[in-house]
């Protein structure tokens, strides 16, 4: 259980620090939705292996989590559905799946999907924190580099 939460510890870090970097995310009056897209090669062997993620210069991890804003100004972790597709300029649009990591009060989603050197993916990713919330649209476009 202590190597679980020591990856889950160094992979956390990792996101966070992309969070950090890029300050990327969306939000509405009530949520606010991060995210990130980075290659599968910056994750360790051990985190890779502990989230069952593939690591290779041809592959790159969505990671996606949802916050309830709350009256007091702080957010919380929620659930949510996400629906979402990648791919690159005219070319056909490839499906993400989503899977939720719980750890704690920690919830997020990680997809992966394939990547090219120096290709420059779009992605459009719909999530919902509740089933009648208006789906909060996250619209990108990244370009990605073979890790050496």
């Amino acid at each position: 259980m202590k190597t679980r939460t020591t990856l889950l510890s160094a992979l956390l870090l990792l996101l966070l620090s992309a969070f950090a970097r890029a300050e990327q995310f969306v939000q509405d009056d009530q949520y606010i939705v991060h995210y990130s897209a980075f290659n599968s090669t910056l994750l360790t062997p051990e985190v890779a292996k502990a989230y069952d993620l593939m690591r290779s210069r041809q592959r790159a991890v969505m990671n996606v989590s949802v916050q309830r804003k709350m009256p007091d100004g702080s957010s919380k972790a929620v659930t949510s559905q996400l629906e979402g597709y990648t791919g690159a300029l005219g070319g056909s649009e490839r499906p993400l799946d989503f899977k939720m990591v719980t750890e704690g009060s920690a919830i997020y989603y990680l997809a992966e999907f394939l990547i090219g050197n120096g290709e420059k993916l779009n992605f459009d990713i719909k999530v919902k924190p509740t089933p009648d919330h208006k789906p909060i649209k996250v619209e990108f476009s990244q370009d990605f580099f073979a890790e050496e």
